[in-house]
């Protein structure tokens, strides 16, 4: 009785913490509102403290991102939502991240317009970006 009591404490306690596809599209549905439209109120929820404090601070980033065009555009139905892909890491709580976005509709949509892979993180209970991985051409 008590080893069935703690197998079902063990896979309650990994279900608990596994994260699903809900959790990633939401963290980059916030980074793509942040990108894009500027919405700097959310940069506390998308990023961990690390990944600010590695960029020179929150002020800094926000001053980065400032720097990108604004999508200001009510024609948002012209451009396909991006594809996720990810997979958990081996230590930890650590998830990968490749973000595939896609061309505007006119152009030629079916052919990726740029991936970007990310590290997620969770921290104090939420997944987080904690960071980029870069790909060298």
């Amino acid at each position: 009785m008590r080893l069935q009591l703690i197998l079902l404490t063990l896979l309650f306690s990994s279900l608990a913490s596994a994260v699903s596809d809900k959790e990633v599209k939401e963290v980059f549905s916030k980074y793509d509102t942040i990108v894009r439209e500027h919405k700097f109120d959310l940069v506390d929820e998308v990023f961990t403290a690390k990944f600010l404090k590695d960029v020179g601070g929150k002020e800094e980033f926000i001053q980065n991102i400032k720097e990108f065009p604004r999508d200001n555009s009510k024609s948002k139905a012209l451009t396909l939502p991006s594809k996720i892909e990810w997979k958990k890491g081996v230590r930890d709580e650590i998830y990968f991240a490749k973000k595939i976005e896609r061309s505007n509709l006119k152009s030629n949509a079916q052919e990726p317009k740029s991936d970007k892979s990310f590290v997620l993180k969770k921290e104090n209970g939420k997944l987080k970006i904690d960071g980029t991985i870069s790909d060298d051409h």
